[in-house]
């Protein structure tokens, strides 16, 4: 998610031609099952506050998952905003997932008044186990958990919110699920980490929202320390997705998000599920990497990428004439409806 300064525009959608390509997607993997890749093993760590892309990406997720392109291990929360963990869980539980661990932060982050357009009355509408933040467990706890049990070198971890999550989990020590510390289970678990977050070339308005700003202390901390390779995802603006989702089922809760969020306004950027595409099929052939230089981080969350010195870096991109078969991708994701029935994800 980034809130962006920038002008709100609309795309008109054609249903049928969405329709169309989620048939030609089941029918590929239905025709020759040998075809579908290994399943990636994510961890998604959402703001889920301040931008209803979130929710996108999290239908995205589940719809991956559905199609056996995703092992969902976790879906933490890096919001301090008291009712985004509930929102979470209302969207795992209407794709099937009741059970997928939640996790929330419990010590200092962003601030807790940023708010949300959505959040609450999600929250509210579809009531669950989790009635704030304070009922989900620490989200410390849920990663140490997840990545003691992964295999080695096996998990993607996914931010598409504040690195608050992330840095806690830098500082943490051994406990009841590894005698490693943060780091080192880093090392050990971790195969990759895709940030969502900056803008690139450079992104040097402190007063500008995004996902390095809320949090800059953790941000700052997390990028300087993280003991492996960072890929950095920053477009996702005039990808424009969404306005499938208002021909969908009215109890669709990304739906309502989409409707809380944008009003009359048929689409909204797709930052969060730029990066979670890219983090799902990086051999997809519209993306390009730029692994020269690094992405600074100054004390107040702006960045700047700097062709020196040469860190383990990555920034993902793609060019202009790719976007119409990205949002395509995307938008028909995140209207997949979810399967009626399923095997409960482990725990």
């Amino acid at each position: 998610m980034i809130d962006s300064m920038y002008q709100r525009k609309g795309v008109r959608e054609t249903p049928l031609l969405l329709i169309l390509l989620m048939c030609m997607g089941s029918i590929a993997y239905g025709a020759d099952k040998s075809l579908a890749p290994t399943p990636v093993p994510i961890i998604f760590d959402t703001d889920m506050d301040t931008d209803c892309d979130d929710a996108g990406a999290l239908a995205m997720l589940h719809a991956l998952a559905d199609a056996g392109e995703v092992t969902i291990l976790a879906t933490v929360v890096s919001s301090r905003y008291q009712w985004s963990a509930p929102c979470v869980e209302a969207i795992n539980r209407y794709y099937q997932r009741p059970n997928l661990p939640i996790g929330a932060p419990k010590g200092e982050g962003a601030d807790t008044n940023r708010g949300s357009r959505y959040a609450r009355p999600i929250a509210e509408a579809y009531p669950g186990s989790l009635k704030t933040n304070d009922d989900a467990p620490d989200a410390t706890e849920v990663y140490r958990r997840v990545l003691a049990a992964a295999p080695d070198q096996s998990v993607t971890i996914v931010t598409v919110g504040y690195l608050t999550n992330l840095r806690y989990l830098l500082m943490s020590k051994g406990d009841q699920f590894s005698e490693l510390s943060g780091p080192d289970l880093i090392r050990k678990k971790v195969s990759r980490w895709i940030c969502m977050g900056g803008r690139y070339p450079e992104h040097l308005d402190p007063g500008v929202y995004g996902n390095f700003k809320p949090d800059p202390k953790a941000t700052v901390q997390v990028i300087r320390d993280w003991p492996g390779t960072i890929y950095f995802s920053g477009l996702g603006e005039k990808v424009l997705t969404g306005a499938g989702l208002r021909h969908g089922p009215q109890d669709n809760p990304v739906r309502r998000v989409y409707e809380l969020y944008l009003g009359e306004t048929p689409t909204r950027s797709s930052w969060d599920q730029v990066t979670l595409l890219y983090a799902v099929r990086p051999k997809a052939a519209y993306w390009s990497l730029l692994d020269k230089g690094y992405n600074h981080i100054f004390d107040n969350g702006t960045n700047q990428w700097r062709a020196e010195p040469d860190k383990d870096h990555i920034l993902i991109s793609f060019p202009p004439e790719k976007r119409e078969v990205i949002r395509e991708t995307i938008e028909s994701l995140m209207i997949t409806p979810p399967q009626k029935a399923r095997v409960a994800e482990p725990i």
